[in-house]
Parts: structure tokens; C-alpha cells; sequence
């Protein structure tokens, strides 16, 4: 029968009630579970012993196993390959896609053309391609509905 721990730590806790006898019938409780249990103070509260890796053989002049590789390597942080900026991208609602048109049909051909490549999403270029970008469709929009409203 396995000790419970988690019992014997809610026991120890109630001894420092401030009333004597809840503290005794505590006290005295868990002594009775570590009784039940064949168990002792000091076994109880020694730490358990090490575990000791087995230790493994490899003659002498025998190959060594090297590092099995883990995949592709995770980027550094704040970039991104050009595919998944394109899923992200695609994520987000259609208006807001449709008023930058030119930055969204930028990435979605650089993509297209170098899917691995990665893109460095937090760094000034990608910041003032797309304030360009969106600042060239709005204007457009602008001007489309100029075009069909007044000057048509």
C-alpha cells in the first residue's frame, strides 16, 4: 500500500490550527498513516535516493552515433518563411486585404516564387512596403470612386 502524501501534507498542515485539539487529533492522525503504512518519520521526510543513469558500453574504436537531426531548422525569431506570411496573411478578413490589393498581390507572387525564403517580419523594409502598399490601395480605391462617381 503506497503512502498518501497528499493526505499526510493536509494532516501536517491542520497542526498549526489554533486550537490545541485539532492540532493533536492532526498530529495524532498522521501518525496513525504512517503506522498503516509501516512507514516511519524519517523515511518519510528523507530524500529519495539518486537515480543513476545506467551507464552504456560503446567499445572503444566503435562509430559514435551522432545527433539525429530534428527537422528543418525553427527561424530566429521575427521571421517568417514567405508561405506562411502568405497563410497569415490570407487569414485575415477580405476588406482590409482588398484596401492594401498591392501588398497582398506582392506577397502572394513573392510566395509563389520562393516559398522557403524568409522574410524578416519585424524589420523596416516589410514595415514601409506595406504603409506603401496599403497607402497605393486606398488611393486607388480613392480614385476608382472618383472616376466611376464624378468624372463619369
Amino acid at each position: 500500500m503506497e503512502l498518501d502524501k497528499d493526505r499526510l501534507a493536509k494532516l501536517l498542515s491542520m497542526t498549526g490550527s489554533d486550537h490545541d485539539a485539532e492540532a493533536l487529533a492532526a498530529i495524532r492522525k498522521a501518525n496513525e498513516l504512517l503506522r498503516l503504512n509501516k512507514k516511519s518519520w524519517a523515511e518519510v521526510l528523507s530524500d529519495p535516493p539518486p537515480v543513476v543513469a545506467p551507464r552504456v558500453e560503446v567499445p572503444r574504436y566503435a562509430a559514435r552515433p551522432g545527433p539525429i537531426p530534428a527537422g528543418p531548422p525553427e527561424p530566429p525569431p521575427g521571421h517568417q518563411r514567405l508561405r506562411d506570411y502568405r497563410n497569415a496573411l490570407r487569414r485575415e478578413p477580405f476588406l482590409p486585404r482588398l484596401l492594401g490589393f498591392p501588398f497582398w498581390l506582392l506577397i502572394e507572387l513573392l510566395a509563389v516564387a520562393f516559398p522557403r525564403k524568409l522574410l524578416n517580419t519585424r524589420g523596416n523594409f516589410i514595415a514601409t512596403v506595406f504603409a506603401l502598399g496599403m497607402l497605393l490601395g486606398i488611393g486607388s480605391w480613392i480614385w476608382l470612386g472618383y472616376y466611376l462617381i464624378i468624372a463619369a
